[in-house]
């Protein structure tokens, strides 16, 4: 009788094992998965045109775990004439940018390494020729971002966020030869916006 109770703890074993060892490799229901993510913000952005300016920002991000990679595309309006280039350049100033950001995720704190370029279109007065590449140049930055998030319901964000760029290739307004106005080596943008999460977990 001592070897027949034996012989069943072992088979009793033999099956109960190779269950638990597949349970233990089955990945858990909840694991984070890729979030697609849309987002619309306000930007105001200082050192891009010949004074401070305004306009409105579209996103699209993919998220996995803690990291996420975003496309975002801005159109910016200068509210105002510069005051260094006050004679010279009209308040309708504007600029057309892509940026591309590369961001990790803490709890609801975010940072993020950003490459932008697009055209700027300097608002020259009409009584002037410019001259070196006329109205259009092109302008290109790379910078950091930071920022916070709150979760206003389950697939809805609000974003703030503040960004400091070096500015790399600067766009410039000559008028008759000579240098009139030209962009400073560092920008600044701050931009507030809701983001909408595609299939939140």
């Amino acid at each position: 009788m001592p070897n027949l109770d034996r012989i069943a703890l072992v088979v009793a074993l033999s099956l109960a094992l190779p269950a638990r060892s597949r349970a233990d490799d089955t990945p858990p229901s909840s694991a984070p998965r890729r979030v697609g993510e849309l987002g619309a913000s306000s930007v105001l952005a200082f050192g891009v045109l010949p004074a401070a300016s305004i306009g409105p920002s579209l996103e699209a991000t993919l998220r996995w775990l803690d990291a996420s990679l975003s496309v975002e595309a801005r159109v910016l309006r200068a509210l105002g004439r510069g005051p260094s280039a006050a004679s010279l350049l009209g308040s309708e100033s504007t600029a057309v940018l892509g940026l591309m950001s590369i961001c990790r995720h803490e709890e609801a704190v975010f940072v993020c390494t950003s490459f932008q370029t697009g055209v700027v279109a300097a608002d020259v007065d009409g009584s002037l020729e410019p001259t070196n590449g006329g109205e259009l140049s092109w302008m290109t930055t790379s910078g950091l971002r930071g920022g916070a998030a709150w979760r206003l319901a389950r697939h809805l964000e609000l974003r703030s966020f503040l960004e400091l760029h070096a500015v790399l290739e600067r766009p410039r307004v000559s008028v008759d030869s000579i240098e009139r106005w030209r962009a400073s080596y560092v920008a600044g943008i701050v931009g507030v916006g809701l983001w909408f999460r595609l299939n939140p977990e």
